[in-house]
C-alpha cells in the first residue's frame, strides 16, 4: 500500500514538472514572439548595425555553399580572402547553421534571434528552478533576463546573443553536477559547455568561464560528494571541448596570424564604462534613443544597455545590505562586473589584463555588464518575495523630483552655457552645437521626468501585499522592458535583400575585386549610432547600392577591402599601403586583382568606379601577363598557364595552402608580404590550390572523438538508468 502511494505521489509530481515545463516553454517562446512580433507574424527581418554590415554578408555566403553541400572553410571575399572555419564571430560548426542551410540569410538571422531570446528565458528559468526558487521566482528571473537590456538589444551581435543564449543553461548544468554528480549530468554539462563554446562569441564565452569559476568557489564548501564531482566535471569540460576541436584549432592557428592575440591595454579597454552611466540602471533614456533619433552618445545604445527594469533594480537595492544565501554570490558578482567594466581606470581590468589568460585578446570591458544584468536578473527575482517595505524608499522619488524640477528650470540655461564648449571640442558651428545641447536638454528633462514617475509607481506597488506586489510588479516591468525591447530591434522587408546591386552583378561574372578604402561616409549616413534612420525598402536598397565593405560579399563580390575581427596581419598592412596610394599608383590595384573602387567624401557624392584597366587575380611575374583562373569552391582554386614562369595569385597567403602542378604536390612561396607564387616549369596544364588546414582536420578528428565519447556515455547512462528501474521494480521498490 505505501508502495502505490508513493509511486502515485510521484507520478503525480512527474505529471506537475512536465506541465510547468510545457508552460515554461510556451512562455518564454511567447516572450520572444512579442519582441520580435514584425518576424514572427509579418514575416519581416532584422537588418541594423552589424546585421547589415558584417553578419548578413557572412551567413549569405555560408548559405550559398551549404546549399551546395559544400562546407566553407575559407573565405575569399574579404581582405583578399580569410580563413572562415576558425572565425571568432562565425559558428560554421553551431546547430544554427542548419537554419542557415535550409533558410536564406536574413530570415536565418531573424528567426535564429527568436529562438535564441527564448532559450537564454528557459535556462534561466530551469537554473532558479534547480536553485529551489519558487515557479514564480523562476519564471520572473527567466523573463527578467531574456527582456534585459544586456540580452535583447544583442540580436544586433548575432553571436553575442547566441552565446548568452547559454549562461542559464550553463549554470544549470553545472549546478546539477554539484548537486548530485552522475554520468547523465555530465553528460549534459558537456553539450551546454560544447554549445556555448560553439555560439560565435570568445570574449562572452570567456567571460561566461570565468563566472562559472566563481560559481563553483562559491558552492563548493556545500557540495557533499566533492570527488564525484570535480570527477565528473573534468571529464565534462574535456569532452565539450574536444567537441569543440573542429572550431578552437583553427581559430587559435588563426590568432597567431592576427594582431588579437595580445592586443595593447588601450585598444584593449577601448570602451570601458563610465561612472556617470550607471545613471542608465534608472534612466535608459538618459542620453536619448537611436531608434527615436534622439540619441547624444557616440557609442552604439546595445554596448550600455544594462537596464533591467526599475523595480528589479529598487528590490536588490533595497536587499543590499540585508543578504542572505545566494544573495552574497549575486551581490559580489554585481560589484566585481561593474568593476570589470570600468575598464583599467578601475584596477581590476587592468590586474586581470595581466594576469587571467585570454584576457588580452578582448577589447570592450563594457560587456562585463552583461554579468552584471545576470546577476541583478536572478538576485530580484528571488528578492521581491523577501523585501520589507520601508518608508525611506520614498526618498529616490523625492530627490529625483528634485532633480527633475531643477533641470526643468535650469537645465536650458545650463545648456546654452555649456553650447561653446560644445563647439569648440566638435567640428560643429556654433549654430549646431547650441542646437544639440538644447536637444540633449530635451532628452535629460524627459528622462527625469519619466524616472521620477516610474520610481514612485515603483516603491508604490513594492509596499503592497506580497500577492498584489507580485502581479502588479510584474506587468508593470514587463511593460517597462518592452517599452525599449520592441523599438530596439528594427526590422525590414525581405525584399531588401532579394534585388543584387548593379555593381555587384558586373564584379561578380569577371571575378575581379571591390576596393572600399573608406567606409565612414557611408556608416555616417545609413549606420549613424545616434538614429536608425529609415527601413523602408528603397532607402535599404540605396544603403546596399553603394557596397560598403562587405556587403557584396552577400552576391558573390571579392574585396581587397573590408572588416574582420581577427584579420590576417600581413592582408591587413596590404590593404592600408593600397588604401594610401591607390589614388598615385594604379597599379597597386591591378596586382591586387581590383576592377572598381567605391568611394567618396560623402554619401552623397559617393560613386562607384571600374577601373580603366582591370585587375587580374592571377597573373604571371616576369611579363605581367594574366591567367585564366577558376573558383570551383571556396577552398579550391584552378589556373591554367601557358607557359613557364612565376605565377602569383593575388589571394592572402597562409599557411593552410596546398598546391599542385599537374597533380604534383610543389612548394609554393610569399610574395610581396601578402600573396601567394608559385613556380611553374614548361608544357604545364594545370595548377590547383587547396585549402586544407591541418589544424580543421585535426579539430575534425578530435570532435568525432568527442562526439563519440559522449553518443557512448549517453548510452551508457540510458542503459543503466532502465537496468537501475528495472531491478527496482522487481523489487516492488518505487522507483
Amino acid at each position: 500500500m505505501r508502495t502505490e502511494v508513493r509511486n502515485y505521489e510521484q507520478q503525480e509530481q512527474h505529471h506537475i514538472f512536465i506541465r510547468n515545463s510545457l508552460l515554461a516553454v510556451m512562455w518564454f517562446a511567447g516572450v520572444a514572439c512579442v519582441v520580435f512580433w514584425r518576424v514572427v507574424f509579418r514575416g519581416e527581418v532584422l537588418y541594423y548595425g552589424d546585421i547589415m554590415l558584417y553578419f548578413h554578408p557572412m551567413l549569405s555566403f555560408e548559405h550559398h555553399w551549404l546549399s551546395r553541400g559544400v562546407l566553407p572553410l575559407w573565405n575569399p571575399h574579404t581582405l583578399f580572402g580569410q580563413p572562415f572555419v576558425g572565425n571568432p564571430q562565425e559558428w560554421l560548426l553551431y546547430p544554427s547553421t542548419l537554419l542557415v542551410a535550409w533558410l536564406d540569410a536574413e530570415r536565418a538571422i531573424s528567426w535564429g534571434a527568436v529562438i535564441h531570446l527564448a532559450l537564454a528565458g528557459l535556462g534561466m528559468y530551469a537554473f532558479a528552478l534547480r536553485r529551489n526558487y519558487s515557479l514564480r521566482a523562476s519564471l520572473a528571473a527567466g523573463t527578467l533576463w531574456s527582456l534585459c537590456g544586456a540580452v535583447v538589444l544583442r540580436s544586433q551581435h548575432v553571436s553575442i546573443l547566441q552565446t548568452l543564449a547559454w549562461y542559464g543553461w550553463s549554470f544549470w548544468a553545472v549546478e546539477g553536477v554539484l548537486q548530485r554528480a552522475n554520468m547523465g549530468r555530465a553528460v549534459a554539462l558537456s553539450i551546454v559547455l560544447a554549445l556555448a563554446s560553439l555560439a560565435g562569441s570568445p570574449q562572452m564565452l570567456h567571460t561566461l568561464l570565468l563566472l562559472l569559476v566563481g560559481w563553483v568557489v562559491y558552492r563548493w564548501h556545500e557540495v557533499q560528494d566533492k570527488r564525484n564531482a570535480l570527477q565528473w566535471g573534468a571529464i565534462a569540460s574535456l569532452v565539450a571541448l574536444l567537441v569543440g576541436g573542429a572550431h578552437w584549432l583553427p581559430l587559435m592557428e588563426l590568432l597567431r596570424h592576427t594582431d588579437r592575440d595580445a592586443l595593447p591595454l588601450k585598444e584593449s579597454s577601448m570602451y570601458s564604462l563610465h561612472p556617470f552611466y550607471l545613471l542608465l540602471f534608472l534612466t535608459p533614456n538618459l542620453f536619448g534613443f537611436p531608434w527615436q533619433g534622439n540619441y547624444r552618445l557616440n557609442l552604439f545604445y546595445w554596448e550600455l544597455a544594462f537596464f533591467v527594469g526599475t523595480i528589479p533594480l529598487l528590490v536588490t537595492l533595497a536587499r543590499w545590505r540585508s543578504v542572505q544565501g545566494d544573495e552574497r554570490f549575486w551581490r559580489g558578482t554585481v560589484l566585481l562586473s561593474l568593476w570589470m567594466a570600468l575598464g583599467p581606470y578601475g584596477g581590476l581590468y587592468l590586474l586581470a589584463y595581466h594576469l587571467v589568460p585570454g584576457m588580452q585578446s578582448f577589447r570592450t570591458p563594457l560587456r562585463w555588464t552583461a554579468v552584471t544584468d545576470f546577476a541583478l536578473c536572478l538576485w530580484a527575482a528571488w528578492a521581491i518575495t523577501h523585501v520589507s517595505p520601508n518608508r525611506r524608499w520614498w526618498r529616490l522619488p523625492l530627490v529625483l523630483l528634485i532633480l527633475a524640477v531643477a533641470w526643468q528650470l535650469a537645465g536650458d540655461s545650463l545648456a546654452r552655457s555649456l553650447a561653446p564648449t560644445l563647439a569648440g571640442a566638435a567640428p560643429d558651428p556654433p549654430e549646431q552645437a547650441l542646437a544639440k545641447a538644447m536637444a540633449l536638454a530635451g532628452v535629460i528633462r524627459s528622462a527625469l521626468w519619466r524616472a521620477t514617475a516610474m520610481c514612485a509607481l515603483a516603491v508604490a506597488i513594492l509596499c503592497l501585499r506580497h500577492r498584489w506586489r507580485w502581479w502588479l510588479g510584474a506587468v508593470v516591468t514587463i511593460a517597462e522592458l518592452l517599452w525599449i525591447a520592441i523599438p530596439a530591434n528594427p526590422t525590414c522587408s525581405p525584399e531588401v535583400f532579394r534585388q543584387p546591386p548593379r555593381a555587384a552583378l558586373h564584379l561578380q561574372q569577371s571575378g575581379q575585386r571591390l576596393f572600399v578604402p573608406d567606409t565612414v561616409p557611408i556608416w555616417l549616413r545609413y549606420v549613424n549610432v545616434q538614429d536608425y534612420g529609415s527601413s523602408d525598402t528603397s532607402t535599404l536598397r540605396a544603403w546596399r547600392e553603394t557596397l560598403a565593405s562587405n556587403i557584396g560579399m552577400a552576391y558573390g563580390v571579392s574585396e581587397a577591402s573590408g572588416y574582420e575581427p581577427a584579420p590576417l596581419r600581413q592582408s591587413l598592412r596590404a590593404f592600408a599601403d593600397l588604401r594610401a596610394h591607390w589614388r598615385e599608383s594604379p597599379s597597386l590595384l591591378r596586382k591586387a586583382g581590383v576592377g572598381a573602387t567605391a568611394f567618396g567624401d560623402n554619401a552623397d557624392n559617393w560613386r562607384i568606379r571600374h577601373e580603366p584597366v582591370p585587375g587580374d587575380r592571377a597573373w604571371m611575374e616576369e611579363r605581367g601577363e594574366s591567367i585564366l583562373w577558376q573558383m570551383p569552391t571556396p577552398q579550391q582554386v584552378l589556373l591554367f598557364p601557358k607557359g613557364a614562369g612565376t605565377f602569383v595569385l593575388a589571394d592572402s597567403a597562409y599557411p593552410g595552402w596546398r598546391a599542385w602542378v599537374d597533380r604534383e604536390p610543389v612548394h609554393w612561396r610569399l610574395y610581396d608580404r601578402c600573396f601567394r607564387a608559385i613556380d611553374v616549369p614548361p608544357n604545364a596544364r594545370r595548377v590547383e590550390w587547396r585549402y586544407a588546414p591541418d589544424t580543421f582536420r585535426v579539430g575534425l578528428f578530435l570532435s568525432c572523438v568527442g562526439m563519440g565519447t559522449l553518443a557512448a556515455i549517453t548510452v551508457y547512462a540510458l542503459g543503466r538508468r532502465e537496468q537501475i528501474r528495472y531491478v527496482e521494480s522487481a523489487d516492488g521498490v518505487s522507483v
